[in-house]
């Protein structure tokens, strides 16, 4: 009740999906007039209104899903990590650190970039105020004259500058993205890390957290003047350093599956593993029609795994031909069989 008749702001953290009725006054702004004040109920409770008064709410679920009425009556703002936000800042630690002369220089580039473009602003707002204000033939006017003359020489003189600026950008753009590829593959794992919070909640890693390890891996990592050497390096020690730290945190049950989906998300990224291949592993595919091929050993092997078998065969290069594989090592079951029951009965 303070912060709002004095104008304060409060946070409210951790909310779930559902919010508390009491709220409503304030999120649909439900303000009033009474003696010539601007008030607002609360409760039971009257109280006096300011408009400097903020009100944040915050919540920890990772996907939450809110009413539509409740969207309509306040502002959403997503602060969740993107894969490509946290490269770029990822990239930036990584260059500031390996070369810290482009990092300098990019942000120096940046802050003049700025100013030119503020300067840039000013003087085509005194080249419409002169315009506006001047009365008659322009042209007859020595001071606005004189006045379009400077800003006009100020205006090239501030475009030739951010030219130059660009294209030095460029140039130390180019210079970072060899970078890139340990900043990418950073990123995978950070989202590996947040995944495990599926499997149990208790499992929460933040940001700040995952950055330190990312800044002492760059420390500690062998180095080498070749850079591709470099980089390869560092992905080594970092993915092995991470994978330590994490696992001080983990259930033993948890251990394994988390070394599974970790390099699955980088086999996935390099190719190594396709998508489709993964989801027919996971499912199984969809049995549509018959079979293509008659199973060749019904008392052996069903028909849902024979099914299976058919439909891997189609996925692609790596699996081609492995129906046809198992049904001839199936044919040779029957004398397989045999010969097992002969070598048993001269063994007795």
């Amino acid at each position: 009740e303070n912060a709002i008749q004095f104008g304060k702001a409060v946070l409210l953290e951790n909310v779930g999906e559902v919010l508390d009725a009491a709220l409503e006054p304030l999120l649909a702004k439900q303000t009033f007039k009474q003696a010539g004040s601007l008030c607002i109920k609360l409760g039971d409770a009257v109280v006096e209104y300011s408009d400097g008064f903020r009100f944040y709410i915050t919540t920890k679920l990772r996907n939450p899903h809110y009413a539509p009425e409740l969207c309509t009556k306040v502002s959403l703002l997503n602060f969740m990590t993107t894969p490509e936000g946290l490269e770029d800042q990822l990239l930036g630690i990584m260059v500031a650190a390996e070369r810290p002369d482009l990092e300098e220089e990019k942000n120096k580039l940046i802050i003049s970039g700025a100013a030119n473009k503020r300067k840039l602003k000013e003087t085509e707002d005194e080249i419409l105020r002169v315009l506006s204000s001047s009365s008659g033939n322009i042209l007859e006017d020595e001071q606005a004259v004189n006045i379009l003359q400077s800003s006009k020489i100020l205006a090239d003189e501030i475009s030739t500058k951010q030219k130059i600026a660009d294209e030095t950008e460029q140039m130390i753009d180019q210079a970072r993205e060899e970078y890139k590829p340990v900043a990418h593959h950073s990123s995978l794992l950070y989202f590996t890390v947040t995944d495990l919070a599926t499997i149990d909640p208790m499992y929460q890693y933040s940001l700040r957290w995952f950055v330190d390890l990312f800044t002492r891996a760059i420390a500690d990592s062998m180095k080498s003047p070749d850079l591709p050497t470099r980089l390869q390096l560092l992905n080594n020690h970092f993915t092995y350093f991470l994978f330590q730290n994490v696992c001080r945190s983990l259930f033993e049950k948890d251990k394994l599956l988390f070394a599974f989906t970790l390099a699955l998300k980088l086999k996935l990224d390099t190719g190594e593993v396709r998508q489709q291949d993964l989801r027919f592993l996971m499912t199984g595919g969809i049995a549509v029609g018959d079979l293509p091929q008659p199973n060749p050993a019904p008392d052996w092997i069903s028909d849902k795994c024979w099914g299976e078998l058919c439909r891997a065969s189609d996925l692609g290069p790596a699996w081609q031909g492995l129906a046809t594989h198992v049904a001839g090592m199936l044919a040779w079951l029957p004398t397989a069989n045999l010969r097992l029951s002969l070598s048993a009965r001269e063994g007795c």
